[in-house]
């Protein structure tokens, strides 16, 4: 079942830490789900890291409004070489416990946590159609 998309949220955020963590993301902001259907995340985010060490530990990951890790809400976490690195990752269907608020975070060498985007899932009541 796909999600009916309400309308796809061109977020260019260019955010500099201390880490050097860059971000550059296009992913839907809002999606509506049919109720009683599944909700899963689909999009992509692309982010681009400058400064790095030769070789830098990177995670990217999804977290619920009270910013517990959700189920499954790893993305990405491997070792990258430097000094700067792109990354493009592909969500295909990252299932969502509720509706809500969710944020998709990103940190080089687990240092501070960097906000790349803000999503919400949300519940949307479809009419019947009689014939």
């Amino acid at each position: 079942m796909h999600p009916v998309k309400e309308y796809a949220l061109l977020c260019e955020l260019a955010t500099q830490s201390t880490n050097g963590l860059n971000s550059y993301m296009h992913i839907f902001d809002r999606t509506g789900f049919p109720e009683g259907q599944p909700m899963v995340l689909r999009g992509f985010l692309a982010v681009r890291f400058t400064r790095l060490q030769e070789k830098a530990a990177l995670e990217v990951y999804v977290t619920d409004a009270n910013n517990t890790l959700i189920e499954k809400g790893a993305m990405f976490k491997q070792e990258i070489k430097g000094p700067t690195a792109n990354l493009i990752v592909r969500i295909a269907g990252m299932p969502i416990p509720a509706a809500g608020e969710y944020r998709i975070w990103g940190r080089v060498d687990a240092g501070e946590p960097i906000e790349l985007c803000a999503w919400y899932a949300d519940v949307k009541k479809v009419a019947k159609q009689t014939a």
